[in-house]
């Protein structure tokens, strides 16, 4: 079994698992994973050998024109599909987005390799030294740029747990453009081309990779804008329901202490039971009246319902609202945008010891024809901000989504969010334009 012919698949087997695991790496690691990539690597060798073995006992090696491509097809096609369960071994992920990782780092790998082959082929004969350092250096920096181009920006998007299905298309046409084009471009040289037709379809081939991968990228961020837009349709139908449902509960409170209230009055002249110890019962019991009154019923419906859970994990909530300056907003809306500022500060001051920081603010107020909202609250640790607002540590993270949540909320009426911390000060400011319509009715 010749060096020669043992060190080229290698190499590229070599380039193309360094290519998925560019893209692949974030996502979560299996159990072992270090285990399991060396038991993996180690029966990829083991393969390859066996592999070349065969094809010079067959004589395949030999082979030249279109069987020697369609053998070699046949084989860089089976090397993509094997490497669909070879992610899903090391990686906890679906098959889709292993299908997307397999065909962005082949397809990147392919790019490498057609650079290579083109500056070989324009340089001519040199030293084998001098040809691998030559394809060590293009292969770092093709890998380099398709890392910062694509594989950093799905990464960046939250991309890594997007599927579509559609990516058994792009499956068929990396197989059929990228890898049929690939090796039709390496025998041209033997078949006589001239050197004009070959470097223009190297570049062509280079194109159509860079092609496939932009193809692949905007796939997955069109389903993931797709599936945000649902989840956050979803949403607000669920919070026009949560709404009404906290409205009725809110409702059916105030009733049930108004009756309270009357038959402590009466037990007081009957003089059942002590002034004292009354008073202090109904002062308990008031807790639970909607005592926020801020001028808009959704607005007063969110703030009773997060007053009375921050009473009960000892966190004082401080309002300041001009609840009619949101009267153009759908309550469910200023339901879901204020639920889940108070949710998000409340998730921070709940983890704080010191009972004089856990406080939450919250101010709402119109001035020159906008609507702003403030929250400042305490926390612990450090906020990572992403674009204005705080990064979750994951996709499903609620304090992530609710936060884009909230931006989606201000943007559909023109307004915008904007986050900032000072010390162990958290800051949300919300910024939303007042119609015309309802500013010229106010005057």
């Amino acid at each position: 079994m010749g060096v020669e012919a043992v060190v080229g698949p290698m190499t590229v087997l070599a380039q193309v698992a360094i290519a998925m695991l560019l893209f692949a790496w974030p996502l979560p690691h299996r159990p072992h994973f270090w285990v399991r990539l060396g038991a993996l690597a180690a029966a990829g060798v083991a393969l390859t050998l066996a592999l070349v073995a065969a094809a010079e006992a067959t004589g395949m090696l030999q082979a030249r024109g279109p069987s020697r491509v369609l053998e070699e097809f046949a084989l860089f096609s089976l090397v993509l599909v094997f490497a669909v369960p070879t992610l899903l071994i090391l990686f906890d992920t679906s098959v889709w987005v292993a299908l997307f990782f397999a065909t962005a780092g082949y397809t990147l790998q392919n790019l490498a390799s057609g650079t290579v082959g083109l500056l070989a082929f324009a340089l001519g004969e040199r030293s084998t030294l001098l040809g691998l350092a030559e394809m060590a250096a293009v292969t770092c920096v093709v890998y380099l740029l398709g890392y910062l181009a694509f594989a950093l920006p799905v990464r960046r998007h939250g991309l890594t747990d997007v599927e579509d299905h559609g990516m058994l298309i792009v499956v068929a046409a990396v197989i059929l453009v990228v890898i049929a084009f690939d090796l039709v471009n390496k025998s041209l040289p033997m078949l006589g081309a001239g050197f004009a037709d070959v470097v223009l379809l190297r570049i062509i081939h280079g194109i159509s990779c860079v092609f496939m991968l932009t193809v692949e990228f905007e796939l997955l961020y069109t389903r993931s804008l797709q599936t945000n837009v649902a989840a956050m349709k979803r949403a607000r139908a669920d919070d026009a329901k949560v709404l009404a449902a906290s409205r009725a509960n809110v409702q059916a409170i105030n009733v049930r202490m108004h009756d309270i209230r009357h038959q402590l009055r009466d037990l007081e002249a009957l003089d059942f039971v002590g002034a004292d110890a009354l008073a202090d019962l109904e002062g308990q019991l008031s807790v639970y009246d909607a005592a926020v009154k801020t001028g808009n019923v959704a607005l007063d419906t969110v703030l009773t319902e997060k007053g009375l859970v921050c009473e009960r994990e000892g966190i004082s909530l401080g309002c300041v609202a001009d609840g009619g300056a949101l009267s153009f907003m759908a309550p469910a809306d200023i339901y879901s945008l204020f639920g889940d500022a108070v949710d998000n500060a409340m998730e921070a001051v709940v983890k704080l010891d010191d009972p004089d920081k856990r406080v939450i603010d919250l101010t709402v107020r119109s001035t020159g024809g906008m609507v702003s909202a403030h929250v400042e609250n305490y926390f612990r640790g450090d906020v990572r901000l992403s674009n204005g607002l705080p990064l979750a540590p994951s996709r499903q993270d609620a304090r992530g989504y609710g936060a884009r949540h909230m931006r989606a909320v201000a943007e559909r009426y023109g307004g915008s969010i904007t986050t900032s911390t000072d010390g162990d000060l958290f800051r949300l400011d919300v910024l939303i334009p007042i119609p015309a319509t309802k500013e010229a009715a106010e005057q």
